[in-house]
C-alpha cells in the first residue's frame, strides 16, 4: 500500500494549520488598533466574551449576547454548527462598535477600562462556575442526576446506534432495526447546522452510517457514498457531526469501510489513532476538529475503554491503552454496574482481556453481571465471543 494518500492529507492539515497561524499577527494588530480609543476597548472585549463590552451603557443587551455565546458553543460543539458562533461573536462586535459610547482620550481611555470591566466579566464566569459546581455537587442532585442518567441513556437513539453496530460485529449478528428517532436526530443538524434538508447523512453522520453498514441495512449508493465520504477526510473517516470526529464513531465506521475494502482510508484511521486522537499521559481525545485536525477534550473512562479495545481487536493500535485504563476500569468493576457508563467501562474492560493475560485485574472485572444497557450488553456478547473462541469453544 502506498504512503502518498496519507503523506498528501497530512499536508493539506499542515497547510491549514499554516493559514490558520498566519492570521495571528492579522489579528494582534486589529486589537493594537482598536484599543487606541474607548469604543475599540468595548470592541476588544467582544473578542474575549460576546457582550461584555456592552455591559457598561447597555446591561440587558449585553447578558443577552452572552447567552447567545453559550448557546452557540453548545451548538457548534454537539451539532457542528459553527455558523452560530460566527454570527453571535460579529453580531455583538458590530453592535458594540454601534452602541459603545466614544468615550475618553485613546491611550488612557483603554487601561482604567480594561481595569474595571474585565475583572467584573471575570467574577461573573466565576460565580456562574462556581455555582453551577456547587449545585450539581448537592447530594440531592447528585441522586437526581444518576437517576435520570440510568432512566435515559440506555435510550438515546445515538448509544442505540452505537449497540447495534457492535453487535453487529459477533458471529451470530442479531436482527436490528434502528432507532428512527436517529434519522430524524440526523435531519435536524444537516438542517440546523448546514442548512441541508434533503440528504441527511451526506459526508458526515459517521456512527449512524456505520450502524446501517454493518448491520446490512445500507444500499449500494449508501456504501458508495460512505466511501466516497472516506476518501475526502484526513482523518479517513466522515465526521460525527459537521467537523466533528467523535472516537466511537469514527471507530465503527472505520470498522465499517474496512468490510468495505478501504485499505487506504483505514491507513489514513490509524495514522489519526496516532496523532490528533492518540494516546497522551493515559487518555485519548474526546474528539477531533476537522478544520485543523486537533484533538482536543479527554474522552470519558467508558469510550476511551470500547473504542480502544475495538481498535485492538482490530489490530490497529497495540496494549498500551490498556496499561493506561487498567486502574480505572478495574476501579470501575469494584464500584459494580449500577450506572449504564460503569457497566460500559466494565464490558468494555472484558473485551481487551481477550487480547491481553492479566489474570489478577480478571478477576474483578468478570464479577459485575452486564445486562441492562445495551451498548454494554453488545460489548459483552462480543467479549464473550471472543473469549470463547480464544478458549477453543467455538
Amino acid at each position: 500500500m502506498s504512503a502518498a494518500p496519507i503523506s498528501t492529507h497530512v499536508a493539506r492539515l499542515a497547510r491549514r494549520r499554516h493559514r490558520l497561524l498566519a492570521l495571528v499577527p492579522v489579528e494582534v494588530l486589529v486589537l493594537a488598533l482598536l484599543s487606541r480609543s474607548h469604543r475599540g476597548v468595548h470592541v476588544v472585549q467582544n473578542l474575549v466574551l460576546p457582550g461584555s463590552g456592552l455591559y457598561e451603557n447597555h446591561a440587558v443587551l449585553g447578558a443577552a449576547l452572552t447567552i447567545a455565546a453559550v448557546a452557540a458553543v453548545c451548538a457548534w460543539s454537539g451539532w457542528g454548527a459553527d455558523w452560530t458562533v460566527a454570527a453571535v461573536w460579529l453580531g455583538a462586535i458590530a453592535l458594540t462598535a454601534w452602541l459603545a459610547p466614544r468615550g475618553h482620550a485613546a491611550v488612557t481611555a483603554a487601561p482604567r477600562a480594561a481595569a474595571h470591566e474585565f475583572p467584573i466579566v471575570a467574577l461573573l464566569v466565576g460565580a456562574l462556575t462556581w455555582l453551577r459546581a456547587t449545585v450539581r455537587g448537592l447530594p440531592g442532585v447528585q441522586r437526581w442526576r444518576a437517576r435520570r442518567t440510568a432512566r435515559g441513556v440506555a435510550v438515546d437513539p445515538v448509544t442505540a446506534g452505537h449497540a447495534a453496530a457492535i453487535a453487529a460485529l459477533g458471529p451470530a449478528m442479531p436482527s436490528v432495526v434502528l432507532d428512527p428517532r436517529a434519522m430524524r436526530r440526523a435531519r435536524r443538524i444537516a438542517l440546523g447546522a448546514r442548512g441541508r434538508r434533503r440528504d441527511a447523512l451526506r459526508l458526515d453522520q459517521a456512527g449512524l452510517r456505520a450502524a446501517l453498514a454493518l448491520t446490512g441495512q445500507l444500499d449500494a449508493d449508501g456504501r458508495a457514498a460512505l466511501l466516497a465520504d472516506a476518501a475526502r477526510r484526513a482523518t479517513g473517516v466522515p465526521a460525527s457531526e459537521p467537523s466533528w470526529v467523535r472516537p466511537l464513531d469514527a471507530t465503527l465506521a472505520a470498522i465499517a469501510l474496512h468490510r468495505l475494502g478501504a485499505t487506504d482510508e483505514v491507513a489514513r484511521w490509524q495514522a489519526t489513532l496516532a496523532g490528533p486522537l492518540g494516546l497522551r499521559r493515559g487518555h485519548r481525545p474526546a474528539w477531533c476538529w476537522t478544520p485543523i485536525g486537533l484533538g482536543a477534550g479527554r474522552a470519558p473512562l467508558w469510550e476511551h475503554a470500547a473504542m480502544s479495545a475495538l481498535n485492538r481487536d482490530m489490530g490497529w493500535i497495540d496494549d498500551a491503552d490498556w496499561a493506561a485504563l487498567r486502574t480505572r476500569l478495574v476501579g470501575a468493576s469494584a464500584r459494580g454496574s449500577r450506572h449504564p457508563f460503569d457497566e460500559r467501562a466494565i464490558a468494555a474492560a472484558r473485551l481487551w482481556l481477550a487480547h491481553v493475560d492479566d489474570p489478577e485485574a480478571a478477576r474483578i472485572i468478570d464479577r459485575p453481571t452486564v445486562a441492562h444497557d445495551p451498548v454494554a450488553v453488545a460489548l459483552d456478547r462480543l467479549a464473550a465471543a471472543h473469549r470463547s473462541s480464544a478458549a477453543g469453544v467455538i
